[in-house]
């Protein structure tokens, strides 16, 4: 994996391969905390579902994520409980009542959040953003985070250094 910062606390990192993407999303898991809220943007097969079985390998859960795209919603138990959501099939922000997310919210959980413009405005103030892109090679991924709050840039930083711990000792 390649990783470099940017100003205002941007990280864009690049993942050759399904594999690294899996990992970045298990060092990431190792990181989040109660509240904190992702909400991941592509293109449908660019590595969004991919990066949250991750996490929930990081996250030491008992179960691996699938998508959740005629779910909506999959909670997953682990050391910190993960909601994973896929808001792709709603047409926009009046859809969003029957799932309750701001109740949801209040769990000590973390969350990550496909397609979820809608949500942006209704859920809250900061959070992270991902935006994945697909690269030059066939299973390259470029996966852009941008931060929206103190949290979530000290995040990219603690992702920033993992990152470059595991690539000065392989580890």
């Amino acid at each position: 994996m390649r990783v470099k910062k940017e100003a205002g606390g941007n990280l864009v990192i690049w993942s050759e391969s399904p594999a690294e993407t899996e990992e970045l999303g298990k060092i990431l898991g190792g990181i989040l905390l109660p509240g904190d809220l992702f909400f991941l943007s592509g293109d449908l097969g660019s590595g969004k579902t991919l990066l949250v079985r991750g996490v929930t390998l990081g996250l030491a859960s008992t179960e691996t994520a699938t998508s959740p795209t005629f779910a909506l919603i999959h909670r997953y138990e682990g050391e910190l409980p993960l909601y994973h959501l896929d808001l792709y099939r709603l047409a926009g922000a009046e859809d969003l009542a029957p799932l309750a997310l701001e109740e949801m919210m209040e769990e000590e959980a973390a969350f990550m959040i496909e397609w979820g413009d809608p949500a942006k405005e209704v859920l809250a103030d900061t959070y992270m953003e991902i935006e994945f892109t697909r690269g030059e090679q066939a299973e390259e991924r470029i996966l852009a985070f941008h931060p929206v709050g103190e949290r979530y840039r000290k995040i990219n930083h603690s992702l920033w250094l993992a990152l470059e711990k595991e690539q000065t000792t392989g580890k």
